[in-house]
Formats: C-alpha cells, sequence, structure tokens
C-alpha cells in the first residue's frame, strides 16, 4: 500500500515573468485578475506616501496648522502565488498479496473510519495451507518436547517390539530371495535353448519327409485311369445303341450288351472315387505341410526366447544375488540395532529440533501474515473516491485497487513561490484563497508548512508552501484538484 502525504508536483510561478525580444512580459488570461489586483495595492500604497508630504495646511490670517493622519501598510506586504488544493492524506491502497476479489465492501463515496475493512480476498487456500502449517509446527514442538524429557518405558518397549517384527520380516525376506536364487541357479537356460533347438530340428526332418511323400503321381494315375474308364464307357455306351439299333438279333445278345455297359459304367465310377481319393489325400498332405511350417516357425520363436533369456540370465544372477546380499545386511542391521529412545538426545539433536519448531513457526507466521493481508483496512479515516476492482477479479500485489483520501481535510500546495519570495513567508502566517472555479469567493487560510528543499519549476527555484484553510465551508466549496490563488500577509523585505 503506497501511502502519500501530498503531491509535489508545480506547475508555474505567478509573477516571474520572462520578457521576450520586445521586453514586454506576458500576463495569462486566467490570471488577469490577480495582477490587477496587485496593481491596484501598489496605486495605493503610493497615494499614501505622497498623503505624507502635505501634513501642514496654512490658513490664511490664522497662522495654524491642520494635521490630517495616514494610514501605512507598515511592515506587511502581500506574497502572491498559485496553488492547488489536495486532501491533507490520500492513497492509491493496494493488496500485498494476489487472488480473487471475494467482496467489495465499499462504494465510491463512502466515508470510513481508520482500520475499516473495504476489499477481502477470497483466503480459503491460504487458510488451508494455515491448518498445515499448524499441524506440522505442533507435531515439531511434540518431537523436542520428546527429545528433552526422554522417552517413557512404554515407547522404549514398543520401539523394541517393532524392532523385533521387523527383524521377523527380514527373515522371512532373506529366505525368499535365497530360494529366487536358487531357482534361478537351476533354471539354467541353456536347457531350454538345447531343448528348443531339437524341436526345430525335428520338425524340420518331419516337413522333409512329408515334402519327400508327394502324391502329386498317385493323382495323375487316377485322372489316366479315369479318362480310360470314361473312353470304355462311351464305347460300350456306342455298342449299346448299335445293338438297339437290330432287332433282328437275339435278346439275349441285347442283355449281354446291357450287362457291358452296366460295368463300363461302374469301372467309370470306381475311376472317378480314386481320382477324389487321391485328391483329397494331395489336400491332406498340403495340410500336413502348412501345419509343421506353423509347428517349425513357433519352435524357432521359443528358440529365440531362449537365446534371450541366455544372454539375460548371468545378469538375472548378479540381481538376484545381490538382492540376497541386501536382504541379510538388513536382517544383520536389524539385529544389531540399537534402541535410541534409552539414549539422552545430543545437544545436536536437540539444537536441530529446536530449529525446525522455528522454521515451522515463522511457516505459521508468514502464512497468518499472508491471511490477514487478504483484508485490505482503511489505513486512515477518509472518503472512497474511486474503486478500481470487483467482485472475482484477479488482483496482484501492488496493483491499486482503491483510492482513499480526506476530502473534509483539504489543503492547498503552492506551485510557484519563489526563492524571492520564500523568505518573506513563516509558518503561521494568514493568507486568503480564490479559486478559478469559484470566482465570487474568498477564503481564509494559514500557512502550515514551508518545504526544506526546493524544485525546479520552469527554469525557476521554487519552495512549495502548504496552506489550510480555516473556513469549515472550504472542505465544502473547494474540490481536491482545483486550481487556486493563494495571498499570504508576510513580512515585508
Amino acid at each position: 500500500m503506497r501511502v502519500c502525504k501530498r503531491s509535489n508536483r508545480h506547475s508555474g510561478p505567478i509573477g516571474m515573468w520572462n520578457a521576450d525580444d520586445s521586453g514586454v512580459p506576458p500576463l495569462p488570461k486566467d490570471r488577469a485578475r490577480h495582477a490587477w489586483a496587485r496593481i491596484l495595492l501598489t496605486l495605493a500604497v503610493l497615494l499614501s506616501l505622497a498623503a505624507c508630504s502635505k501634513l501642514k495646511t496654512s490658513s490664511s490670517g490664522a497662522g495654524q496648522e491642520t494635521v490630517v493622519p495616514v494610514v501605512t501598510s507598515g511592515n506587511t506586504d502581500v506574497v502572491a502565488a498559485e496553488g492547488s488544493v489536495e486532501p491533507a492524506r490520500w492513497s492509491d491502497l493496494s493488496i500485498k498479496v494476489s487472488g480473487k476479489v471475494l467482496e467489495v465492501l465499499v462504494e465510491t463515496g463512502d466515508r470510513v473510519e481508520a482500520g475499516a475493512p473495504l476489499i477481502r480476498l477470497d483466503a480459503r487456500e491460504l487458510k488451508l495451507a494455515l491448518r498445515s502449517a499448524q499441524q506440522d509446527a505442533a507435531a515439531q514442538q511434540a518431537a523436542l518436547q520428546q527429545l528433552l524429557k526422554g522417552a517413557s518405558d512404554k515407547v522404549i518397549a514398543r520401539a523394541d517390539k517393532a524392532n523385533r517384527d521387523q527383524i521377523s520380516q527380514a527373515e522371512v525376506a532373506l529366505r525368499a530371495k535365497e530360494l529366487q536364487l536358487e531357482q534361478a541357479r537351476a533354471e539354467d537356460p541353456a536347457i531350454a535353448v538345447a531343448a528348443a533347438q531339437a524341436g526345430v530340428d525335428q520338425l524340420q526332418r518331419l516337413l522333409a519327409q512329408t515334402r519327400a511323400q508327394d502324391l502329386t503321381p498317385s493323382v495323375t494315375v487316377a485322372q489316366v485311369a479315369l479318362e480310360r474308364a470314361r473312353i470304355a464307357l462311351d464305347d460300350m455306351q456306342d455298342e449299346y445303341n448299335k445293338a438297339l439299333d437290330r432287332p433282328w438279333e437275339d435278346q439275349a445278345i441285347r442283355d449281354a450288351w446291357t450287362k457291358k455297359l452296366e460295368q463300363a459304367q461302374l469301372d467309370y465310377r470306381a475311376a472317378q472315387a480314386q481320382l477324389n481319393s487321391a485328391q483329397n489325400a494331395q489336400r491332406a498332405h498340403l495340410a500336413g505341410l502348412d501345419v509343421i511350417a506353423a509347428q517349425i516357425a513357433q519352435a524357432e520363436t521359443q528358440l529365440a526366447q531362449a537365446l534371450v533369456a541366455q544372454k539375460t540370465y548371468s545378469t538375472t544372477l548378479d540381481i538376484t544375488s545381490a538382492e540376497v546380499d541386501a536382504a541379510r545386511l538388513n536382517l544383520e542391521s536389524l539385529r544389531t540395532w540399537d534402541n535410541p529412545y534409552r539414549d539422552q538426545a545430543s545437544e545436536e539433536e536437540i539444537a536441530q529440533a529446536r530449529a525446525l519448531v522455528e522454521k515451522t513457526q515463522i511457516a505459521v507466521e508468514t502464512l497468518q501474515l499472508k491471511l490477514e493481508d487478504t483484508e485490505l483496512l482503511a489505513p486512515f479515516a477518509g472518503t472512497v473516491v474511486d474503486v478500481q476492482a470487483k467482485v472475482g477479479d484477479q488482483v496482484n500485489p501492488g496493483q491499486a485497487v482503491l483510492v482513499l483520501a480526506t476530502l473534509d481535510q483539504l489543503e492547498i500546495h503552492t506551485k510557484d513561490l519563489t526563492e524571492l519570495d520564500v523568505g518573506r513567508v513563516t509558518i503561521g502566517q494568514a493568507a486568503s484563497i480564490t479559486a478559478d472555479a469559484l470566482p465570487d469567493r474568498t477564503f481564509q487560510g494559514t500557512v502550515t508548512e514551508i518545504a526544506l528543499r526546493s524544485q525546479d519549476y520552469r527554469g525557476d527555484v521554487v519552495y512549495q508552501v502548504t496552506l489550510v484553510p480555516a473556513d469549515a465551508e472550504a472542505a465544502v466549496a473547494l474540490r481536491w484538484g482545483m486550481t487556486t490563488m493563494v495571498e499570504i500577509q508576510a513580512k515585508a523585505p
């Protein structure tokens, strides 16, 4: 959150003319009225001085002198300067942590007191993190207290029992690893490689033998026999037909041709069946070749797997042996374990425990601060001038979300009071204040602060002077940012 007491920016001196080549000083239009006021004031002073030279008036015949009183300004004078209206205190408020806006509790124009909540972020994740950190801190504190007072008999007995249980488990684990190593040594992959290779060789011999039993000649012989039977059948059919065309022949002759035709038909069907049988045998032979080829492929795969296993066999034995050794060492370590709860904590252990406690406590306090920072509070009493965030917005650290100002406590800051006039101004001096926006009203004020350090303004050395209006109505009439003219009743040079 950035809090600004006041702005130190200035616009320009009044009465500090920069003559041009003609030697005539420029007169801004918006300040002509103030310039004329100073001219009239100067003429009044000159007229007063002229009146001082005529203190005696002679009366004819009377000889008496008449004294005329004159009012002079004494050692007072006026220092005029341009100024601007600003709150006595204002701030661009920002939230220190990032998050999503959950609530906006004020609106523009609201009057708030110091410490009043303005904006809240969604803090659910931070609350969960804080609870976790508090639990960690409690656990570390308990561990420290345990170290400081030592372990009880119950705790010591519980630790001894846990060690015995771990020894039993380690003995079982060691025996399991030893059995695994024995099994790995018994399962020498060289035997599997030899068996797989023998299976491949046997199947390849069977394939060769099966290929040698080619049934193509049997099919060919059956095809020839079928063709002969067909020719014989055709010839017999012709002879039978011829016999039918000779009705003069004896019926016994025709019956003989009928029997011969029937025999030829039977021979043809037998030849056809023989061919079908030969073809079926040939197809079965080819299918058997395919089966043997598939068996050979499977056997070769098993052989390849056995060869791979043989290559990794030594590595597997080494790994299993190492696991056996590790299990044996773990068992020996548990058997030689010395219950630490019987020992007093060393200074180093206590120091480490204290450091852990402090670390976790710092984490808790850090989260508590972050949780507090999720709520934006008013740093002072004032008026909400601008709200720049709404519910659901994601805001980041340093991002302005609200402007707060003391609009009921306004100040006038001069812009162009030069080093030639600042020496004539002191704290507590009275001044009149007019605003360009309120030309018919004049407010009274008092000098409350004079800058200790100069500033450069358009080539001039100027000092900022702060004035506080004395009129209560000024806080209502004047507004932040208005341009003003102040005339300070300063001491004479």
